[in-house]
């Protein structure tokens, strides 16, 4: 158990994650207080806090301290608010990409998003736990000889996310044309970014959005995604949440990667809100 002032943090796991209790959120916090906060948020990468009960205007100011808060036109809102997220979701449809995928938020922006929160209002008592993965320790993992190979390689982030792409690509004229439109201007970035707070080296991979791998073939770009997209799912980079209302996650994208498990029955409902926390910098 970590030694903070204000609060008390239990780590969950030997990767990155930790508990934070001692707070409510409903509550404004001293400065003193949100600076300690932040200092645990870049140590242990995710934090918890559990059976918090806050409004939306709550929610907004407590993500606030950790930065600007970012909005996304493409995602549902909750109602009555312009800027927290919705998901509603009942049990994944067949047709619909998987988002038991590991990736990155908005990585195909060219400045992705510096975090994100989550907050749990209506949760199944089993399924929908949420897994992240330390970026950290994933690029630790490698041998020095694949360190150094990575250390120029540049990833191509396109917008339409791999599964969406795929189809496209293989419904003919009327949809490939689409699929290639999205193509056409890909972010690029660094394989291996340095934090721009902490000063460690991270993987920035993501199979839900990165296209290939610049200067390779594409054999080569194909073969490689294939061993770093496996690579991030080890279990000793990983820890993982089960939901209960009133339970908010807030995470540090610039250093995590995170999937859904997606085994939730066909009637249970998952109701979250979630805020994005604006980019301040490309990864580099």
């Amino acid at each position: 158990m970590s030694d903070y002032t204000h609060f008390i943090v239990q780590p969950d796991s030997g990767a990155l994650g930790a508990t934070v209790s001692g707070l409510d959120l409903s509550r404004a916090l001293p400065e003193a207080v949100q600076q300690e906060l932040y200092a645990a948020w870049l140590q242990y990468q995710v934090l918890f806090f559990e059976e918090q009960q806050i409004s939306l205007e709550q929610f907004k100011t407590f993500v606030r301290y950790f930065g600007e808060l970012e909005v996304h036109s493409f995602i549902g809102k909750a109602e009555g608010d312009d800027t927290v997220e919705q998901f509603d979701s009942i049990a994944v449809s067949a047709w619909a990409p998987s988002t038991a995928v590991v990736h990155i938020d908005v990585s195909m922006y060219q400045v992705p998003t510096k975090g994100a929160a989550l907050y749990a209002v209506d949760v199944p008592s089993t399924g929908g736990d949420t897994i992240w993965v330390n970026a950290y320790a994933a690029y630790d993992g490698l041998s020095p000889a694949m360190q150094d190979f990575l250390a120029d390689k540049s990833g191509l982030f396109v917008t339409a996310h791999g599964g969406a792409r795929d189809a496209m690509l293989r419904g003919g004229p009327a949809t490939a044309h689409i699929a290639k439109g999205f193509l056409q201007k890909p972010a690029a970035h660094p394989l291996v970014h340095t934090h721009p707070e902490s000063g460690r080296k991270a993987l920035f991979v993501d199979s839900l959005f990165m296209w290939s791998i610049e200067d390779l073939k594409p054999a080569e770009s194909d073969a490689l995604c294939r061993f770093l997209f496996q690579h991030v799912t080890r279990p000793e980079f990983q820890c993982r949440l089960h939901w209960r209302a009133g339970t908010l996650a807030l995470w540090d994208n610039r250093c995590t990667m995170h999937s859904r498990v997606d085994d939730l029955e066909i009637d249970q409902a998952r109701v979250m809100h979630r805020l994005p926390i604006k980019g301040e910098t490309s990864p580099v």
